[in-house]
């Protein structure tokens, strides 16, 4: 089976169409998104409607989903929230559509299969980072492990299985490419794909709105190890 696994869009839909664009030459069977839609950038709706789009989708829950879900009706704590990750979080309440918050609500807490497992931030938790000296002594007995939340592709082998972090879509934190992983689950081959896109319309809404200046900021990050 092949998997385009992705994770963290956080509203960016110029990576988003950049990124399914190119895993259709996989011709995957099943794609795997590992969350984190809300937060940062600012076309969740129209994120979601790509992805309802897609055959064969699993849609994993992240901490930024959470948080909005949680909050969606408190706006005070929407601007709170904004004063760390911009404004996003208050424009995503105000303009919602049905099909975006229906989507949210049904995002899965993990996916559990006999080919892999897949989780935001790890099998412990949602908001746990696994980086490459994190310990992954998890109790997982499935080929592969999937996890999300740090914005950084990572390969790791575990005992029995092989964690794969796709980095991020929407906004990664290691390049000024967004990142995907593509798994042939029975041939047993992983890759990460790296892709440039169209960063221009995301740098103009920033400056629209005034937001804040991390969110121009992390989009021109060269390129480092972590």
């Amino acid at each position: 089976m092949i998997l385009a696994v992705f994770s963290d869009i956080h509203g960016n839909v110029h990576s988003l169409e950049r990124a399914l664009k190119l895993m259709e030459a996989y011709r995957p069977h099943m794609y795997v998104f590992l969350g984190d839609m809300a937060g940062y950038y600012y076309f969740q709706n129209e994120c979601v409607t790509l992805l309802n789009g897609l055959d064969g989708l699993v849609s994993v829950k992240g901490n930024h989903d959470d948080n909005f879900l949680k909050n969606i009706d408190k706006p005070d704590v929407l601007n709170a929230f904004g004063e760390r990750y911009g404004t996003s979080y208050s424009l995503l309440a105000e303009n919602i559509t049905d099909e975006c918050l229906s989507f949210m609500k049904n995002m899965r807490e993990s996916v559990i299969r006999a080919d892999f497992e897949a989780f935001h931030g790890s099998p412990r938790g949602i908001d746990e980072y696994i980086y490459k000296e994190t310990d992954i002594d998890f109790n997982v007995s499935v080929p592969y492990l999937f996890t999300g939340h740090t914005h950084h592709p990572l390969v790791r082998a575990g005992d029995g299985f092989t964690l794969i972090n796709p980095g991020s879509v929407g906004q990664p934190r290691d390049h000024n490419k967004g990142s995907f992983a593509v798994v042939d689950t029975t041939a047993k081959k992983h890759e990460h794909v790296r892709y440039e896109y169209d960063r221009a319309p995301l740098f103009s809404m920033i400056e629209k709105l005034n937001d804040h200046k991390y969110l121009a900021e992390v989009l021109m990050r060269e390129e480092k190890n972590v």
